[in-house]
């Protein structure tokens, strides 16, 4: 990075405020369930990974800044602003007919937009509605988003849709409530009831041990509402590592938006992992590892990640962590590999 830019990035003043980044996913009628046992929560794992979405705020360029950010995102300011998924979402909702919307990063960065209403009215607003949702994330510096505007099209339940539907919350619920009357340690309950699947599916600890006594009650819950012995499953989650997710997820889902929100810094996708307590940042970008520019930009999104990790405002997240950070090209070469 160029000397000039370094200084202007040192004299920009930083606010200091959580970043809060909200995951919505999507429920689809008859598929497993799983409710949380913190907060009362229904959600589809699937659909959350098929959709993965981040909805994080950022700044406004200002003009003397321009060409400094169009080389360098400052990932390290966190402005009090509200998510651009949401101000997107609060104008449409106040101005046009629209229901579900969506910002998602995989498989491909997209904004979409569900009008309801008739086809005449969708017709009418297409045009318009892709206009705003353009401008809007323009104003934040993102260009890197198609932007989908589609018809909803009217559904509803059959009768036996709704029966279904019916079937698996009573499941969740008898189970769910019926468990916190017991001191066992139960993460989350998830389970279907048809007549294909009958299945119960619990997130434990990995320290919780008393899973055949769990099993015993969960059946005994099942039996005495009146329905068929179901079978049950367990997952145990390394709390530890849960732990240090929870931690990070604000520092990479920062690092998504600032780097993929935008044509010219040619990044393709964001993960992280974690293992015996080390994090790993994987950044892919969408050049090959044959063009001239891919080790460069490689060295220079290396450098951006690592500064921002080591930020004062990424500090009580990071704590200290060791970590490593893997650039790869769009062919998954390795470009570059830091271990701090």
């Amino acid at each position: 990075m160029k000397d000039s830019f370094k200084h202007e990035v040192d004299q920009v003043p930083v606010p200091e405020k959580k970043l809060d980044a909200a995951i919505d996913s999507a429920i689809r009628r008859g598929k497993r369930k799983r409710w949380g046992f913190a907060k009362k929560t229904a959600y589809s794992a699937g659909a959350a990974a098929a959709l993965f979405c981040m909805f994080i705020g950022s700044a406004f360029v200002s003009p003397t800044m321009a060409d400094m950010a169009s080389k360098l995102p400052l990932l390290n300011q966190l402005f009090e602003s509200k998510p651009v998924f949401q101000i997107i979402a609060e104008e449409l909702r106040e101005e046009y007919e629209v229901d579900a919307m969506g910002m998602s990063y995989t498989p491909e960065k997209e904004f979409t937009v569900a009008v309801t209403g008739s086809e005449e009215y969708f017709l009418s607003k297409k045009g318009e509605i892709e206009e705003r949702v353009e401008e809007l994330l323009a104003a934040r510096g993102y260009d890197a988003f198609t932007i989908k505007v589609y018809q909803e099209e009217p559904h509803e339940n059959t009768p036996e849709q709704e029966h279904q539907e019916h079937l698996n919350r009573t499941l969740l619920n008898t189970v769910h409530e019926g468990l916190k009357n017991y001191d066992f340690e139960i993460l989350s309950v998830g389970g279907s009831y048809s007549d294909e699947r009958k299945q119960v599916g619990l997130d434990i600890p990995d320290t919780e041990t008393r899973t055949a006594e769990i099993e015993a009650t969960v059946q005994k819950l099942v039996q005495d509402a009146g329905m068929d012995k179901v079978q049950v499953s367990f997952q145990k989650i390394d709390m530890a590592k849960s732990e240090q997710n929870h931690r990070w997820t604000p520092v990479i889902t920062t690092i998504s938006e600032g780097l993929m929100g935008r044509k010219d810094f040619h990044v393709k996708k964001i993960t992280k992992s974690n293992d015996k307590g080390s994090m790993t940042v994987f950044v892919t970008l969408d050049l090959p590892a044959s063009d001239s520019r891919a080790k460069e930009l490689a060295a220079q999104t290396e450098k951006t990640v690592n500064e921002f990790i080591q930020s004062e405002e990424a500090k009580e997240a990071v704590q200290d962590d060791s970590y490593k950070i893997v650039i790869y090209s769009k062919d998954k070469e390795v470009l570059l590999e830091t271990a701090y």
